[in-house]
């Protein structure tokens, strides 16, 4: 998990979510938006599962994706990944890489 102070506040992620350049790929979509700290937030929506354990799952997976990633190389800005349903239906290994993959060419 992020530290609290890598994470968005609400009024950060109202901003970066209007405003911010959107990246779209098969399992996420990106928003990002200049900052001069690195912000991050994971939104995982109710069409990906009904049931909560399984969008916190996809959530922490996700945010120990990002925290490796930042602390291979320095990042800086607002980001948010909102994940799609198609994330749903593939295995933790699989999950891993593709988000891996998604996530490292976006906060290059």
């Amino acid at each position: 998990m992020l530290k609290k102070s890598q994470r968005l506040t609400r009024v950060a992620f109202m901003d970066c979510f209007s405003k911010g350049k959107r990246i779209h790929a098969t399992y996420s979509t990106s928003i990002i938006s200049p900052a001069t700290i690195l912000q991050c937030a994971v939104v995982v929506g109710k069409k990906v599962s009904k049931k909560a354990v399984t969008r916190n799952t996809l959530r922490r997976s996700a945010y120990g994706v990002i925290e490796r990633l930042v602390k291979e190389r320095p990042v800086q800005g607002m980001f948010i990944f909102v994940l799609k349903p198609t994330v749903a239906g593939i295995s933790r290994a699989a999950l891993q890489t593709a988000l891996e993959a998604e996530f490292g060419r976006v906060l290059n």
